[in-house]
């Protein structure tokens, strides 16, 4: 029996992921993840295929209070919130998401942190940041595989995979065999599975640091061989929101 093993996101898209014991789920994904996004001096967005280490910086955001709060290496911490600056817009996915330019230290932190000129913009809409879907999900068993496949060296975190569900319960790449079927979860939410997830250099990265440590992309294609990417885990549509907690079952129907 597939079950959710853990729930993840992060409020400003390729911050470091953080874990949520209950999320509401809503027609763009989890509810105020990737609210923001960092872009660079061209207003292109950022996110750790260029820069790293950004993974090593914390955010946390309470929409309530409209409270940000970044947490940097070393001790320094910018929070408060956010007074929004002019119109923004950058191409992400192939769509324009619309938002304003934060005002404040969250960007110059950033900025001195990562050695470039970057900015911090909040999306006009919840949940407009997503990549191709607003859900990812991928099995424990299928990192396990992955690891396995590397014959002892390297042990993968499913936290260099992103998703936004880890599953357990079920066999090595059984997410796959559940494409275009829904998925039931909780008492409420209902997901459908549309596409296959082709992972990016961000895999390549040590989680914690953002320094690259692994040819992951090359292990995966090695024995999961395509000429378009190296597909790991699954992406999902959301049919009817609803809130998931972790150790909730996971239902496949039609």
């Amino acid at each position: 029996m597939a079950i959710v093993e853990s729930i993840h996101f992060s409020p400003v898209k390729s911050l470091a992921l953080l874990s949520a014991e209950r999320a509401t789920v809503t027609a763009r994904g989890l509810a105020e993840d990737r609210r923001f996004m960092v872009l660079d001096a061209a207003g292109r967005v950022v996110t750790q295929r260029q820069i790293g280490r950004l993974t090593q910086v914390r955010a946390e955001y309470e929409s309530e209070s409209d409270t940000l709060s970044m947490s940097f290496p070393g001790g320094r911490v910018v929070s408060g919130r956010p007074e929004l600056g002019e119109p923004s817009a950058s191409l992400l996915w192939g769509r324009i998401v619309q938002g304003r330019n934060v005002r404040g230290e969250w960007a110059d932190a950033l900025s001195d942190f990562c050695g470039s000129k970057l900015t911090l913009m909040k999306s006009d809409t919840p949940g407009a940041c997503f990549d191709e879907y607003p859900i990812s999900l991928i099995s424990q068993a299928s990192i396990d595989r992955l690891s396995g496949m590397s014959g002892g060296a390297k042990v993968f975190e499913a936290e260099r995979f992103r998703p936004t569900l880890l599953l357990s319960g079920c066999e090595a790449h059984e997410e796959d065999s559940w494409l275009g079927k829904g998925l039931s979860i909780g008492d409420r939410l209902r997901l459908r599975l549309v596409s296959r997830d082709p992972r990016c250099a961000i895999t390549t990265l040590d989680p914690r640091s953002g320094e690259r440590d692994f040819d992951t992309l090359r292990l995966i294609l090695s024995y999961r061989p395509n000429p378009r990417a190296a597909y790991l885990g699954v992406y999902g549509i959301v049919e009817l929101a609803g809130v998931v907690s972790a150790g909730d079952e996971v239902k496949v129907t039609i």
